[in-house]
Order: C-alpha cells, then structure tokens, then sequence
C-alpha cells in the first residue's frame, strides 16, 4: 500500500504525536509498505524535506500563545496537500485539531479517499473559557463528519474513546483502539553497568532522588504543579527534558535543570539514569512517553486522570491526584525508601514489554486500511 501519514509537528518538536507517527512509519515500511509522512516545517531546524517526508511551510503562534497545536498552513500549500492525497492509497491522519492534519482530512474526504483519523487526546483544558467550548464543537463536529463520510476514527486511550462516544453520540462500529506502543529496539532496560556510566556521563548524583519529566512544557502536562513540587522538595533533583511556553529554566531553581532535545539514544539513557518518570498532566490520551520509561525500568508517578487513559495493572504505576502537597508526600516516601518502586526496575522494564508493541498496533492499522480498500472496491 502507498500509505500518506500526516501530523501538524514533527521532531525535534517533542510530543507523543510525533514518536507514535515515527515508529507506525518504521513498522509499515518494514513490512513493505510505501509510506509518505506530510507535515510541517515546525520547529525549524528538523529533517530538511524529501519525497518520503513532505514538510509544508507554517506558522505556529497559536501554540506559542495559547498552547494549541494548531499550525497556520501558507495558502499556497492546499493543492500539494490534494496532490498527496490523491497519489496514496490510504491517508492516516494524527489530530482533529485545525492544522495540517485538518486540511489532510478535508482533502481526502473530499475526494473520497480511505481514511484512518487517529485522536490522542480528548478536550484540553485551556485558560479562556470560550476557546474550551469552541474546541469541543470543532473536534466534535469533524469525529461526526468523518465517520458520516465513511471513514474510520481510533483512539490511543480508553478515556479518550469513551468520552468520544458520550459527547459526539458516534458509532461504535467505526470507532478503533489504536494503543500506544514501544520500539524494543530503542526502549529497553537498562542494566546496572549501564545506570552507573549514563549517571556519570548526565551529572546524575547517587544520594540524592532525582525526578525526570519529558514532554511539551505546557499547563496541562502540570507545569505549574511541577514548579511548587520542586520548591518545596529542595533535595530532590528535577530534570525536564522537552520545550514550550513554561520553561522551568525561568524558575531560577538550583534543584532544576533543562535539557532542550535528546536524541532517541540519549533519552534511553535519562530514563536509565534517572530514579523516577513523573507526568501529572490532564487531558491525554495514553503518553508514550510513560511506556518508554518503563521499558527501561524507570517506575513513574502520573495522575489519575493520566491512568485513565490506560486503565488497567494500576499496581504498575504510582498514581497520584494532580496536586502539589500529594506528589510531594510520594517523592519523600521514594527518597525515604518506603515504597518498593524503586527496586523494581527489572519488573517494570518487563511488564512494558510484554504489554506494548508498535508492530502490534501498526498491524490494527493495516488491517483496517485493508478493510477500508475492500469497501471501496464493492461500493
């Protein structure tokens, strides 16, 4: 199949989007797939464009500004984008957000192409009341239309899902789980050896906890949470690897330190290096992130509404309410070596790799662009 895969960022920029889109492209081109990623030049600096990774000019204020996702294309691109769609067999796109990904979808229900619109997120919380309402129509509304036009909606997380069916009424017979996966080949556990040269190589200290967080630095990934978290446990060491609007650079926090990007290798080697992964964010579907640091044994604290996206082996996390006074009480209880997290790293590592896999959720994909060609052909 000549699969097309779009999403509105790529890396450098840092997000559980973007790693999901690079492993479902290594997964079907292994399996002798042709597949062209489409996305846009945001950030600048990143894999300059080619034939096989089509990077479309934009600008990215809304992002910036109010921590939306939601690249403003240059008018200029739309007939490339039909051109792409109409030269691939299936179109895959990553967001109902406005952006490339919308105007990917627009292209391809318009000229009736088969389409898989995978959704990782259900309703952000945003500061302006108005832009929150707004939000939920146009997600909504598009869930709505795409399945009415024949085309097939999945869902990286269970909360996600079923907050879809209740606020959009859709059809459960095309909606899909499309679960978030580990390259095994890139995540995987780290052995003592390894701990002690990546601790030397990082600056990480033996006798003291040190708290590693990855991903996109906005309010809903807990930001705000994490600046009174770190204040208030001085003796713990915090490293935040990622980028955006809330840089924990400006806290001026001795325990605090940012590393901006990392390559796939150098972040096997933070997860190893580091004593615990926290995420207490809102609003998600299932971070990949949380998979990878469990594949190389690192134990991590998210929220519950976090867990809720995956729902299951509660035992395996440390799952804790969005609020500063209770992460606090469980980063002292790990320093004090009160809760067995800690030596469970070997557990951990294989409880991720037994549970997930980017073969197995690329395979769901290509069996539901192939159910989606058949329709086609008998319609």
């Amino acid at each position: 199949m000549r699969i097309l895969m779009a999403t509105n960022y790529q890396p450098p920029h840092m997000g559980g989007i973007e790693y999901a889109a690079g492993s479902l492209k290594r997964c079907w081109e292994n399996a002798g797939h042709t597949v062209t990623w489409i996305t846009t030049d945001i950030p600048r600096g990143g894999q300059p464009s080619t034939p096989d990774n089509l990077r479309i000019p934009a600008l990215n204020f809304f992002e910036s500004m109010f921590q939306i996702n939601s690249p403003v294309l240059s008018p200029f691109s739309r007939k490339d984008i039909e051109k792409q769609v109409l030269e691939h067999d299936v179109i895959n796109v990553h967001s109902l957000a406005p952006g490339l990904t919308s105007a990917v979808l627009n292209a391809a229900l318009k000229n009736k192409r088969p389409t898989v619109a995978t959704q990782h997120v259900g309703v952000i919380p945003l500061k302006l009341p108005l832009l929150n309402i707004l939000q939920k129509h146009v997600i909504c509304s598009r869930a709505d239309r795409l399945i009415r036009e024949g085309a097939l909606l999945t869902f990286v997380g269970k909360a996600v899902r079923d907050w879809f069916v209740e606020q959009a009424g859709l059809p459960e017979d095309r909606i899909f789980m499309t679960p978030a996966g580990i390259d095994h080949q890139d995540f995987h556990f780290v052995t003592d050896t390894e701990r002690h040269r990546f601790r030397h190589k990082w600056g990480i200290a033996e006798n003291r906890l040190n708290v590693l967080f990855v991903g996109r630095f906005y309010e809903k990934k807990g930001l705000p949470l994490m600046q009174i978290v770190a204040r208030r446990c001085p003796s713990a060491h915090f490293t935040f690897v990622g980028g955006g609007p809330l840089d924990p650079q400006r806290w001026n926090l001795p325990n605090v330190n940012v590393i901006p990007r990392v390559s796939t290798e150098e972040l096997r080697e933070l997860y190893g290096c580091h004593d615990v992964f926290i995420m207490p964010s809102v609003g998600e579907g299932w971070p990949a992130v949380v998979p990878q640091a469990m594949a190389c044994g690192l134990p991590c604290i998210i929220s519950e509404e976090t867990f809720a996206g995956y729902g299951q082996d509660a035992q395996s996390f440390l799952i804790c309410p969005r609020d500063s006074d209770a992460i606090a009480r469980v980063l002292a209880e790990l320093a004090a070596g009160r809760i067995p997290a800690l030596n469970l790293r070997k557990e951990l590592s294989d409880y991720a790799a037994a549970a997930w896999n980017w073969k197995f959720t690329a395979n769901i994909y290509l069996r539901l662009f192939t159910d989606l060609l058949a329709e086609k052909r008998t319609a």
